[in-house]
């Protein structure tokens, strides 16, 4: 098997190689920094450190909301990082992501170069390269952190490769997609329309549609099983907050209605105002805030949509030529697995717009959709200019990671203190604000309130009728209202 793999090495060609070289130490250098996104700080560290310490807290999102938004990336991070003081070695909270980013990296530099060199279809380097590409360009400064939205987003772009090169599966080939789908969802529930592309696959063949489509669901509702049970121990809801309208499955521990509530419209309208004035979105109509929703937005993720939209009029331009100037009859269109996974990428896209319109929320709709309508026209052209694009992409992201390389390594920091051995989160000062039992329970102190690494139990306010169900934290915690 090794023979085999170095062999697809030997055939991808020395440039991939020396990209994905590159690319490895690049992210490996990112890897390295601190945890620096905001939510890190804010819940992430502590989630991880909860589940290290006590692998299931009935009621823990009583004692802050965000702590009942289950996602196995985090049982993931707690799984291959240690629980060490922060005076020890660090706890390597980046190991999932930066395997993520790895893991996508080499897979599909590989494919690209072999796909360019010896297989028959070079315009999946298209795809292959610009997922790297995009994604790097949209979350690169946050390998380091524990991110959720960067794991649901290489597992789609994962999927997406998998299901381009191979749409006839095997029910082998079948239930290792609706593994990887349903594992999206657990990771981010944004993902959820990822489920439908698998269903695509066991639909495609004439024969045995029901038996295959059978096989995948009972598949997905296995992986499922699991985050529904770890949903109803940490809130009591099958699926916090998104399925607070069913009301609570355990009464007991359940999050109040109030939190419940609270949480998915801190979701919904930060979606619209990312930059700590989301409360002002409340009540704009859409030609208020989207303007100012578009301004807020970093430069590379405005790059990323503007491509999707020139992209939607490419393809409305090709689907006029192949149905009119062609005379191409539509049933031959359907037949082809990629305009029917660009429809529901798009359609992906659409509800993330209208439901929560956060950039990360969406990286892997956003970002196969923008390559999957180049990718559709160059299946037409010529085979030596999806080479010579592939190629060119090739160069032109070897020349991405060189100049991120150049600029991470001119920081001083990073060259004294964080390129051998990972970083920790860096400390924060908290406070104790009260008692739950013989707990003191700590905040963080203003402005931000985070609570970072510190020790638990720690949120950013201390709630009324916050109580202890038993004597010990691992009992969890209930809410008493008056």
């Amino acid at each position: 098997m090794l023979l085999t793999y170095g062999g697809s090495w030997q055939e991808a060609g020395a440039l991939a190689g020396l990209l994905a070289g590159a690319l490895v130490v690049l992210i490996l250098t990112h890897a390295a920094q601190p945890p620096t996104f905001p939510d890190s700080a804010l819940y992430h560290a502590q989630f991880i450190q909860w589940m290290h310490r006590y692998p299931l807290v009935p009621g823990l999102g009583n004692l802050r909301g965000q702590l009942a938004f289950n996602s196995h990336a985090h049982l993931l991070t707690a799984f291959f990082s240690p629980a060490t003081p922060l005076s020890q070695a660090p706890a390597f909270q980046q190991t999932v992501s930066s395997l993520g980013f790895l893991l996508l990296t080499i897979h599909h530099v590989r494919r690209a170069g072999r796909q360019l060199r010896v297989g028959p279809r070079p315009w999946l380097a298209i795809f292959y390269l610009g997922s790297i590409l995009l994604l790097l360009m949209t979350m690169r400064p946050w390998i380091s952190s524990p991110l959720a939205d960067s794991t649901a987003a290489v597992l789609g772009l994962l999927l997406l490769g998998l299901l381009l090169e191979t749409p006839r599966l095997s029910s082998a080939g079948l239930i290792w997609v609706g593994v990887i789908a349903a594992t999206a969802v657990t990771v981010k529930s944004s993902a959820g329309t990822m489920l439908l592309w698998p269903l695509v696959a066991a639909w495609w063949p004439a024969q045995g549609r029901w038996r295959r489509l059978g096989l995948l669901l009972g598949v997905i509702v296995l992986v499922l099983l699991p985050w529904v049970g770890r949903n109803v121990g940490l809130s009591g809801y099958l699926a916090y907050p998104l399925a607070g309208s069913l009301g609570p499955v355990v009464r007991d521990w359940a999050v109040t209605p109030t939190q419940l509530t609270a949480d998915l419209v801190e979701i919904r309208l930060f979606a619209r105002r990312p930059l700590g004035d989301w409360p002002l979105a409340a009540k704009q109509p859409l030609e208020e805030w989207l303007p100012l929703w578009w301004m807020q937005q970093e430069p590379a993720d405005k790059l990323l949509l503007l491509v999707v939209v020139a992209g939607i009029g490419l393809i409305a331009g090709w689907l006029v030529w192949q149905l009119v100037a062609k005379k191409t009859a539509y049933s031959a269109l359907i037949k082809r697995i990629d305009p029917t996974l660009y429809l529901l990428l798009l359609l992906g896209c659409g509800s993330w717009f209208v439901a929560a319109p956060a950039m990360r929320f969406a990286y892997a709709y956003l970002i196969g959709a923008a390559l999957l309508s180049p990718l559709i026209i160059a299946r037409e052209l010529p085979i030596r200019w999806s080479q010579i694009a592939g190629w060119g992409l090739c160069a032109l992201s070897l020349l991405y990671t060189l100049n991120g390389l150049h600029h991470e390594l001119a920081k001083p920091a990073a060259l004294t203190a964080h390129v051998t051995w990972p970083a920790d989160y860096p400390e924060v000062r908290t406070q104790v604000a009260g008692q739950v039992g013989s707990y003191p329970v700590r905040t963080g102190v203003r402005p931000n309130r985070r609570c970072g690494n510190a020790l638990l139990p720690c949120t950013d306010s201390l709630s009324l009728g916050l109580q202890l169900r038993g004597t010990t934290l691992r009992q969890g915690f209930r809410m008493v209202q008056d």
